[in-house]
């Protein structure tokens, strides 16, 4: 056999194992999470780089810094998928990983249909359901804010 063959087999199978021991199975939600952050990195590349309307950056172009960024908030995303699996091993149950990765997949979708709205090829009906979805997150993220405030205030 041949010597660079073998290495790239020993290489490749070491990842495997690398991989499965942080995050688990590579299964169908993995893979869909791993599109859909690819494809929200994307979409957010052509919005500032094409159509020059990113809020990630002053001037709404391509900025390598929100870049950066962009990559380093998947990279953490992929960091609690490690984290919810370690969690479960540690825990023994085995639902911590799927509620990270489908709430996580949620997150891409919604962040890819706002980079296809700003692009102005999300289609009316979907742009009504995209707005009140966020609508009933940021209410229910300030009502989160309104009780942990409340909490504060009664400590002191």
């Amino acid at each position: 056999m041949n010597d660079k063959y073998f290495l790239t087999i020993l290489a490749t199978s070491g990842f495997g194992v690398f991989f499965t021991s942080i995050f688990g199975e590579w299964n169908n939600d993995v893979i869909a999470l791993v599109i859909l952050m690819a494809i929200d990195y994307i979409t957010g590349l052509v919005v500032a780089g094409m159509f020059r309307k990113s809020k990630k950056s002053k001037n709404g172009g391509l900025s390598s810094s929100a870049a950066l960024k962009g990559i380093a908030k998947k990279v953490c995303e992929l960091m609690l998928v490690a984290a919810a699996f370690q969690s479960e091993m540690l825990l023994h149950v085995d639902y911590l990983r799927i509620a990270v990765i489908w709430g996580l997949c949620g997150a891409e979708i919604i962040s890819i249909m706002e980079n296809a709205d700003d692009m102005d090829i999300l289609p009316e009906s979907v742009k009504k359901v995209l707005g009140r979805v966020t609508k009933t997150l940021n209410k229910d993220e300030k009502e989160e804010n309104k009780d942990h405030d409340d909490q504060d205030g009664h400590d002191q």
